[in-house]
Parts: structure tokens; C-alpha cells; sequence
């Protein structure tokens, strides 16, 4: 049976559907869900990727702080090594790091890597590149200063303290590159900022108390090599004896012996005295004075030698060839004896560099100096009465905690 719709009924159901809403609020809540979720989604891919810089910062400034404070040939190794074990593996990835050693003396790192998206990746952002960066530079390390050097390795008692013997040297540091058995000796205690011994072994006696290290990183002769040559020419005197009076004395070369006896006043005019094949003695009773002067030995017989009342002012030259070089050897030269006995006043200023030389002070020898830097092979102090402080032509040694760094991006 067929059932015939009147057109009447036709009308009324189609306005019917027409007015219905609750389908289209379903339609467009779904419609309006979809930016929703990408805006949360993207929200969660940026945080994650925030904590991976974060992270990735934290390890590029580890690594740039570590590497500054390495040797140049080290920093961009180890702040590669650093930066490595700190960010590799973390947050599902891993990085990529470049240093650069700066002109300046920081050390520079950039780093990047990227970052695995979950929610972006289905409108086809399936990563997230971070790139950050980071400056050190290290700080100034504090530097103290040596001013007695004594080079010998193979001698034990390489310095000698003997009852009586005054350092007055609170800013400076002796140091000594003997290894042998005891590689010093103190029968006093000096006054002077540490004393750094290479060798493991000393002998206090009579309850002294040295400010000495053993085991130490005592420094290498710094000026092996460095220092002018001279070119020796022929004899300016030959075995010459001044007897008392006033005499002064001239730049040149002095043979043999030349010997101040008695007493007197001896001036040196300004420039390099050579000293060859003898001893410049002087003997009790000279006043010495010498501005600007350097005595260059020859060899292993050319010395100079103060004997008993000796007042000596001796200065380097501060300018020229050699400026702040008061006394200096050649190197390789055999080693003998440097005795001084007894000053009654004394002022030394500049370097004494005397590798080969074992000197010894006896007597009661007074000096004083506010910039003095000694290399001696080995050294005897006997009733001495020293003060001195840093020379200009100074060593130095690292002290204080070892390379610190900071961060200056």
C-alpha cells in the first residue's frame, strides 16, 4: 500500500529540522577543539625545548670555565671533554660543541643541538633547533716572587743555614732544585716567605722552624740562555793592585788579579766591567760605589771577592743591553767557589745570576736591598744579616688556589 506525504506535512517537517541546534554545538565545539589542542601541544614541544637550552647553557659555561684556566694547548680539549660528559645523553639527545681560544685570552663555546617535537610533529615541525653560547676568561692568578734561586741537583746541603744567619725576605720565596739527601740543612730559621725545596728530605736542628716545603715545585732557572753575550776583547788591565787612596775606575776588560789593598773609596764609572782569568778582590777598609754597573766573570777563575770591612753600593744599569743585570756568568762553566767575607754595609741592586757559583757568606755580612734576585749554584749562609725584596729582572712562581675563571657572557 502506498502512503501519500501531503505537501503540508512536507513543510512542517523540513522547518522542523531547520530549527534544530544541538548537532551544530557539537559541530562546532569539534571544529574549534583542533586549534585548542595545537596551541597546547606547541605549549609543551616550546617548554621542553626551553629546559633542553637551559641545560645545553649550563654545559657550555662548564665547559668554557674549566678549559681558561688549562694551558693554551689544553683549553679547547678539555672544555670539549667537559661539556661531553655534562649535556651527552641528557633529554633524548645530543649536542654539538665548538671552542675557540680568543685573542684576548677567554675561551669562547658555541653549542647547538635539537629538540624531538611530539605534538607539532603532526603539522610537520618534527624538530626544534636550540643554539646558545658562552664566554670565560681566567682570572688574574696572584704570582709570588722568588728571590734566591739555587740550581744544583746534585748536591745535598745545597743551602746551609748556620746559627747566627739572618733572611729578612718576608715577600719573597727562596727555592732550591737539589734532590739529594737532606737537599737542605737549618741550623737557624729565616724569615722569609716559604722556602720551596724539590728535594724530599731537610734536617732542622735546635727546634727551627724554616717555612719550608719539601717535595716542592721548585721553579727552572728562567734566565738559562737568555741574557746578553758578550764578545771579550783584549785586556783593558792586567794584574793591577790599587793601593789605599780614591780610585776610579773605568768600563773595560781586567785581567788576572786586580786587588784593592788597604783602604780607600773606589768609584766605577757607569758600563759593563769584564772580569777574566783572576779576581777583583776587595779588602777591608773600601768604600765601593758603582751606579749603573754590570761585572760580567769570564770564566770559572774570574770572580769578584769582598774581604773583611767592605762598604759596597753596587746598582745595575736601568736601561740598555744590560739593564737590571748587576753580575752574570756565562752558562756551562765548571763550578767553583764564591766566598764573601764580611761586608759592613752593603746594597745590591739587580740580578746576580752566578749558576756555577757555590757562595758562601761569612763573617758578619750585612746587605741590604730592595731589589735583588739571586741564581747561585749552592749557598752557605754564616752569621748573615740580609734583607732584601724582589728585583726588577725578577722570578715567580703561582700561588694562591690554582686557575680560577669567570664567566664574562
Amino acid at each position: 500500500m502506498t502512503t501519500l506525504i501531503s505537501a503540508r506535512t512536507l513543510r512542517s517537517v523540513s522547518r522542523r529540522f531547520c530549527e534544530a541546534q544541538d548537532g551544530q554545538i557539537s559541530m562546532i565545539f569539534a571544529i574549534a577543539l583542533i586549534p585548542i589542542l595545537v596551541t597546547v601541544g606547541a605549549a609543551v614541544d616550546f617548554a621542553k625545548s626551553s629546559d633542553v637550552k637551559a641545560q645545553l647553557q649550563k654545559s657550555v659555561d662548564a665547559a668554557v670555565l674549566a678549559g681558561v684556566t688549562q694551558a693554551s694547548a689544553q683549553q679547547i680539549t678539555t672544555a670539549s671533554a667537559v661539556f661531553s660528559g655534562s649535556f651527552g645523553g641528557r633529554f633524548g639527545t645530543t649536542g654539538t660543541a665548538n671552542f675557540t681560544a680568543n685573542n684576548d685570552g677567554s675561551l669562547t663555546g658555541i653549542a647547538t643541538t635539537s629538540v624531538k617535537t611530539s605534538f607539532l610533529n603532526v603539522m610537520g615541525v618534527s624538530s626544534l633547533g636550540v643554539s646558545v653560547s658562552g664566554t670565560a676568561k681566567a682570572g688574574a692568578q696572584s704570582r709570588s716572587p722568588v728571590c734566591i734561586l739555587l740550581v744544583s741537583t746534585i748536591n745535598s746541603q745545597s743551602l746551609l743555614v748556620n746559627s747566627g744567619a739572618q733572611l729578612n725576605a718576608p715577600t719573597c720565596e727562596v727555592h732550591v732544585l737539589s734532590t739529594q739527601s737532606p737537599a737542605a740543612m737549618f741550623n737557624a730559621t729565616l724569615n722569609v716567605k716559604r722556602i720551596c725545596i724539590k728535594g724530599s728530605t731537610i734536617v732542622k736542628n735546635g727546634g727551627v722552624t724554616p717555612p719550608a716545603e719539601t717535595s716542592c715545585a721548585a721553579i727552572a732557572d728562567p734566565f738559562a740562555g737568555t741574557l746578553p753575550a758578550v764578545t771579550v776583547g783584549s785586556c783593558t788591565t792586567n794584574n793591577q793592585v790599587y793601593n789605599p787612596g780614591s780610585v776610579t775606575l773605568n768600563p773595560g776588560v781586567y785581567c788576572g788579579s786586580t786587588n784593592f789593598n788597604g783602604s780607600g773609596t773606589l768609584t766605577l764609572n757607569p758600563g759593563l766591567y769584564i772580569i777574566k782569568g783572576g779576581a777583583m778582590t776587595f779588602n777591608s777598609g773600601w768604600t765601593v760605589t758603582g751606579n749603573g754597573v754590570t761585572f760580567y766573570l769570564v770564566d770559572q777563575n774570574a770572580t769578584l771577592t769582598f774581604n773583611g770591612n767592605v762598604n759596597a753600593t753596587l746598582s745595575a744599569p736601568t736601561t740598555g743591553t744590560y739593564a737590571n743585570i748587576l753580575m752574570y756568568e756565562p752558562n756551562g762553566l765548571s763550578t767553583t767557589q764564591l766566598p764573601i767575607n764580611g761586608t759592613s754595609s752593603s746594597s745590591y741592586t739587580g740580578l746576580m745570576y752566578l749558576p756555577s757559583r757555590n757562595v758562601t757568606i761569612n763573617s758578619v755580612s750585612t746587605m741590604s736591598s730592595n731589589s735583588v734576585t739571586m741564581v747561585f749554584n749552592t749557598l752557605i749562609l754564616n752569621a748573615t744579616n740580609w734583607a732584601i725584596a724582589p728585583g726588577a729582572l725578577s722570578m715567580s712562581v703561582a700561588s694562591g688556589p690554582a686557575g680560577t675563571a669567570y664567566l664574562t657572557k
